[in-house]
């Protein structure tokens, strides 16, 4: 059977600075409601995009920022375990972290504020994506592409197609399913969440998934 060929993407973000700040959390509240959702994408994603694990401990901006500059552990906590491979799309996640700022001032009784700390700057990405000029026929060359990958083509696959798109899993999965006809792999594939790791363990993972059945170990010893 001909396989059709899959185009591997890479991406790159342009930045831009939106005219809204928060200075406490009832403000941040407020802008997350009211902001376009390429904002609310920008500040829970590019965590994984910008390599922010080597120095952040939370992994959205908002749990960050709440943490760093409002000094207030418990929501910044609260904010951080919000896990998006859990929600169906942006404008479900977006209403999560409402309710979780909100449940939280509600609790306190008044609005915690930066006062010693930065104002909560709004960001909304532009996301632009280009062809790696690197195409796979098969999981043994899926394999190769991964291992090489700039980290920029892993995240645009499992994030940017996916998540971005209003899916859990984007058009590699489809590809694998559809073209290699290996169900077993789409499902596990389909049900990896990125999000619990950092761009190169995401590719440790992806490998151990790509390389790990019976099924591919035979492939391996064909060309």
């Amino acid at each position: 059977m001909s396989v059709k060929p899959y185009a591997l993407y890479s991406c790159v973000d342009i930045r831009q600075i939106i005219n809204r700040r928060a200075h406490g959390e009832q403000e941040l509240l407020e802008g997350i409601e009211e902001v376009h959702e390429d904002s609310i994408y920008y500040h829970t994603h590019s965590y994984y995009l910008h390599g922010k694990y080597d120095y952040d401990l939370y992994p959205n901006d908002f749990a960050t920022w709440v943490a760093d500059d409002v000094r207030d552990r418990l929501l910044s906590e609260r904010l951080a375990v919000l896990d998006p491979f859990q929600f169906e799309n942006l404008e479900a996640l977006r209403e999560e972290i409402v309710n979780t700022i909100d449940d939280h001032i509600n609790q306190l009784g008044f609005s915690p504020r930066a006062l010693t700390g930065d104002a909560f700057h709004f960001f909304r990405a532009h996301i632009m994506s280009f062809p790696t000029g690197i195409t796979v026929r098969s999981r043994k060359e899926l394999s190769r592409a991964i291992r090489t990958a700039m980290p920029q083509t892993i995240y645009y696959h499992f994030f940017e197609d996916a998540f971005r798109k209003g899916s859990r899993s984007g058009s590699l999965v489809q590809w694998v399913a559809d073209e290699l006809g290996d169900q077993d792999l789409a499902e596990k594939l389909a049900t990896f969440n990125p999000y619990r790791l950092h761009l190169e363990r995401i590719r440790s993972e992806l490998l151990s998934l790509i390389d790990g059945s019976p099924k591919d170990r035979g492939e391996a010893g064909a060309e």
